[in-house]
Order: structure tokens, then C-alpha cells, then sequence
């Protein structure tokens, strides 16, 4: 399931059949094998007695022959059956078959792997954003219970028809802050350097993977040595490589600190690519009569002023909302020292009824608090209102430059003698 069935990797193990499987878990009836690979193969059955279809993983024999290994499969199992979160695979059982084979029983996710969206569609920023988002929430939440997966990789992260993640192949998962031995295991083109160099692990790896997957996602590779911007594959910003450059970063102590932290970091740059319009937009509003140029310089000043406005008032609201204690400093920054609390509310009536796009930007603040576990964490907060802060200072400032353009255009049209168009202004600014 967590792997394609045609997996180049080399197969360490004689698979069993259909009908081995039927001899070795009879309370199953196996109906086909959905995916193997160098780690093991996956199996989809049908467990009648629940009358549920589920996937049953088996690993190659000689694992189940290594006490240790075996001793800690064990933990590890009944550590992921306590993880019950809507992004990460469910486990329902496990053991060791007659073969020698340990096993484990899972949900089975009607769907696709990331690996083969990436590398057979064409993943769209905003669909390859949300799924990175998903699988920082996948991880957040393994974390804060002290797993940690570190085999992370578009393989092992499987997406049905409605775009949900569900993370899969915890099978390598370790408790934190335990040392990597003679076999880092992992995929060498995910793995951060610490695993590779034998060292002490922690979450962090987990968060590197991810780094290397939403880089995957957004160019249709993974990270060259030395990487190349995301920005030679695909038209976006160059914010997401500062993003990723983070989360890869070779010291664990320059990447983000915690899952919830990078995928706010995400969010609020999705937020502000959203808020450009692409450059090959153009308005297709079917053109009416000639205006008055009294009329368009009218249309023209409201603009300004309603952008102006917007502009002015967004620091201090985004104060009122998260920095209580520094209200005062930002109210003056922002021009809006004396605003009464009837005025902020006839501001906040004021953006819900003309400006759902700022609308939902802030509504959306709520969402990213609790999906990164903020209210528990101090650290986590402060965190998340710098990652919110930058989106909204970068939509202050669009806001700032929308209205000082509308401010030039105003005062050119009024000096303008025939018809207001932009190819008036444009010969008008020429001579």
C-alpha cells in the first residue's frame, strides 16, 4: 500500500502467496498483493470479522529472527496503535506467521502514493501546499507522543481522491533520542545528515524528510548537491526556497523546531502567493460605453481611499487580535492611535462585507493555532505569530503599494485632456 507494487528496490525475501497467507493468518482472506519492496510486502485482505478490508505488511523472515528487532516491532506496534489521528494510517494488530514473518495489520486507504502523484500528474502549488500542511500535521502529532518515523518520503504517504493524507510506514518509527546503529535504514535521498552519519536522532529528521518532499512535490525532484531553486522548475516566489532551505538545513538547530512550526510557515506563504493575482490574469468583464472622466477619476479616488484604509487599519487590528500587550506601539505605527473600539468594529463589519480574501486570511489564524498545538506551547506560539505576521505585513504592503498606485493613476488621469485608458496615461508618461 505504502509502495508500488512494481518497486524497483531488490526483493530480500521470497514473498508469500495468496494462498501462504491464507495458510499462515487463516481469520483473513487475502485477495491480491498490493505492493512490495527490499522492507517487505503489503497485502489487501478482508477481515470478516469486522467486515472491514485492511492491509497486512509482512517483513522479510530474518527480521523476525533478530530478538532485538523482534523485541522492539513490538513496542513500536503497540506505541502506533495508540496514534489515532485522521492523517496517519491506523494499526490495528500485529504479531509474527508461522514463516517467520512479523506482520502488521493496518487501515487500508483506497488512493494513490504521493511518489506517484508527483512523478505522473501534475501537482498544482496550492494542492502540493495542502498535502504538505496535512502531513506536518501527520508528524505533529506522532511527536508530541514520542514517535518519531524517520523513513519519511512521497512512497510512504498515500492520498486518496479527495486529497487526504494519510501517512503510512511507521515501520522504522523509534522512540526520540535513540541512537541510530550499523544500518541507518531510512532513504538515503531523504535522510538528514545525522541519520547518515550514525548520530543521535531526534524529530527533527522527520522534519528534514519533510523539507525534501515538499521540494519534490514543487519541482518533480528531489534536492541536487549543491539544490537548485525551486524557482528554475516552477513559476512561484522565491519564499518557498527560504522555506525549504530551512527545513533541510544540515544543523538541526537551524531547521524549524517542530512540525506545527514549518507547517505554519507554509500556510502564511500560501497565503500570500494567493494573494497575487498570476501575471497572464486579465479581465474579461465586457467593456461598456466610454465614461465620463469625472466618473472614472470618481472610481479611481475610491479605490485609493479604500485600499489606503484597509492598509492603515491592518497593523493595529492584527494588534488587537494577537499582541494585546503591545496595542499601543502598533496602533501608532499604523496611523491608528485614537480608533475607538466602535470604530474597530466598523472596520472588522467593513472587511467581512468587502474583502473576503483579507476576510479569510484572518479567520483561517485560528486553524493554524490549533493544528500546531500553539496553546500548549509558548515557544510554539511566539513561533507561529512571527510566521502570521510576516503574511500580514506582506499584505499591508501590497495593500500600501495597491493604494499609492491608485493615487498616481488618479492624479494622472486628471491631467489627462481626451479619453482616460492606459495607453493615455502610457504616452501621457512618455513625453
Amino acid at each position: 500500500m505504502a509502495e508500488e507494487a512494481s518497486s524497483s528496490d531488490p526483493l530480500s525475501f521470497d514473498v508469500p502467496s495468496i494462498e501462504e497467507m491464507t495458510g499462515y493468518l487463516p481469520q483473513f482472506k487475502f485477495e491480491k498483493l498490493a505492493a512490495c519492496g527490499g522492507m517487505g510486502a503489503v497485502y489487501k485482505a478482508w477481515q470478516d470479522s469486522l467486515a472491514r478490508w485492511v492491509a497486512v505488511k509482512i517483513l522479510p523472515p530474518k527480521f523476525g529472527a533478530e530478538q532485538g528487532f523482534a523485541d522492539r516491532f513490538k513496542t513500536e506496534a503497540r506505541a502506533m496503535a495508540k496514534l489515532n489521528h485522521t492523517n496517519i494510517v491506523g494499526v490495528y494488530d500485529f504479531g509474527i506467521t508461522p514463516g517467520g514473518h512479523l506482520f502488521l495489520v493496518m487501515e487500508w486507504i483506497e488512493g494513490r502514493s504521493l511518489h506517484d502523484l508527483i512523478h505522473k500528474t501534475n501537482l498544482p502549488l496550492r494542492k502540493a501546499t495542502n498535502l504538505a500542511m496535512q502531513l506536518c500535521e501527520a508528524l505533529s502529532f506522532a511527536h508530541q507522543h514520542g514517535i518519531i518515523h524517520r523513513d519519511i518520503k512521497p512512497g510512504n504517504i498515500m492520498v486518496n481522491d479527495a486529497d487526504h493524507v494519510k501517512v503510512a510506514d511507521f515501520g522504522l518509527a523509534r522512540p526520540t533520542n535513540e541512537t541510530e546503529e550499523d544500518n541507518p535504514m531510512g532513504t538515503p535521498d531523504y535522510a538528514a545528515p545525522e541519520i547518515r552519519g550514525g548520530s543521535v536522532t531526534d524529530h527533527r529528521v522527520d522534519i528534514f524528510a519533510a523539507g525534501v518532499v515538499l521540494y519534490e512535490m514543487l519541482t518533480g525532484r528531489v534536492p541536487e548537491t549543491p539544490r537548485r531553486p525551486v524557482t528554475l522548475y516552477a513559476k512561484i516566489s522565491s519564499r518557498w526556497d527560504e522555506i525549504i532551505a530551512k527545513a533541510i538545513h544540515p544543523d538541526p538547530e537551524k531547521r524549524y523546531q517542530d512540525a506545527g512550526e514549518f507547517r505554519a510557515y507554509i500556510n502564511a506563504a500560501m497565503k500570500q502567493e494567493s494573494g497575487v493575482s498570476p501575471p497572464d490574469t486579465a479581465d474579461h468583464r465586457p467593456k461598456g460605453p466610454p465614461q465620463k472622466k469625472a466618473a472614472a477619476m470618481t472610481q479611481k479616488q475610491q479605490m485609493g481611499l479604500t485600499l489606503g484604509f484597509v492598509g492603515l487599519v491592518l497593523v493595529a487590528l492584527l494588534a488587537l487580535i494577537f499582541w494585546p500587550t503591545a496595542r499601543k506601539t502598533a496602533a501608532t505605527s499604523a496611523g491608528a492611535a485614537e480608533a475607538t473600539p466602535e470604530e474597530i468594529q466598523q472596520v472588522i463589519v467593513t472587511l467581512e462585507k468587502s474583502d473576503p480574501e483579507l476576510t479569510r486570511l484572518l479567520n483561517s489564524f485560528a486553524d493554524d493555532w490549533a493544528a500546531s498545538g500553539a496553546g500548549k506551547s509558548s515557544a510554539t506560539a511566539e513561533k507561529l505569530r512571527a510566521a502570521l505576521n510576516t503574511a500580514m505585513q506582506a499584505k499591508t504592503k501590497d495593500r500600501a503599494e495597491a493604494a499609492r498606485r491608485a493615487e498616481i493613476v488618479t492624479a494622472e488621469l486628471a491631467r489627462l485632456q481626451g479619453a482616460p485608458s492606459l495607453k493615455a496615461l502610457k504616452q501621457n508618461a512618455a513625453k
